[in-house]
């Protein structure tokens, strides 16, 4: 019960590692704030829903910070841990990308961030109480992934930004860190996971294993706990060894 008498608020809660992220909060002891553009998903009925709010709300729109803010201000009151979980990804070859789908990319991966986040810390500030904001990178900030330029550009910007936000709101006890998935099975990647790819990554993993959302979850929530009080600034690798491995495969140095 670590996040007893706390509000924490998800993106992209719907589905995937943002549904984990805020089934994982509610069992232990938030309320959260569930944000999709739509709710589609049954809660499992053990779940205590009693501490469940759902907003849709489009992030990338201009007005979705205000909205925002609104529904903290009028419902809870208070906010003390946002979990920026929320993302696109458009496939593409890097000469057919139209200006439509990087704009589009960007505004969902993270220029949405930034203005949630602003918002978010804003009330933080305000209430003069600790905070924690927890941004969802990738493995392709650091590794290739040719056919996908706008979301590799956007999440690293997203480590970028998230060492930013964590000097200028230090301060303020508001720690800002960064988790970076790796193979992850999810609404979004589910349809490009072919039995091909699912094969060359199970070779490139070095655990040899692609991640259910619930492992992302579970660092998501120990980076928004007081268990990580003292870590801001940081991006904690989720991939089962994808990012590190230089390892040649069918191969080794005699």
């Amino acid at each position: 019960m670590r996040f007893s008498d706390k509000v924490a608020v998800v993106t992209g809660a719907d589905s995937g590692i943002g549904r984990a992220t805020a089934v994982r909060l509610l069992r232990e002891g938030a309320t959260v704030v569930a944000v999709d553009l739509k709710h589609t998903a049954q809660w499992p009925p053990e779940e205590d829903t009693a501490r469940l709010h759902r907003l849709e709300l489009d992030v990338a729109e201009v007005d979705a910070p205000a909205r925002l803010e609104a529904y903290l201000h009028e419902h809870l009151g208070r906010v003390d841990v946002l979990a920026n979980v929320a993302g696109i990804l458009h496939i593409a070859p890097f000469l057919e990308v139209s200006r439509y789908d990087w704009d589009r990319v960007v505004a969902v991966n993270l220029t949405g961030v930034f203005f949630l986040s602003q918002a978010v810390a804003r009330i933080m500030v305000a209430g003069k109480s600790p905070g924690r904001i927890v941004n969802v990178s990738s493995v392709h900030a650091v590794v290739s992934e040719p056919h996908a330029a706008p979301y590799t550009a956007t999440k690293g910007g997203l480590e970028a930004m998230t060492r930013t936000m964590a000097s200028e709101l230090a301060p303020h006890h508001i720690t800002v860190n960064c988790v970076r998935p790796g193979a992850t099975r999810t609404r979004m990647s589910e349809p490009i996971y072919t039995p091909e790819i699912v094969r060359s990554l199970l070779a490139k993993i070095p655990l040899g294993q692609i991640a259910p959302p619930e492992w992302v979850a579970a660092a998501i929530c120990y980076l928004a706990s007081d268990d990580a009080c003292y870590t801001t600034g940081a991006c904690l690798d989720v991939d089962g060894g994808y990012a590190m491995d230089g390892s040649l495969p069918g191969g080794a140095y005699s």
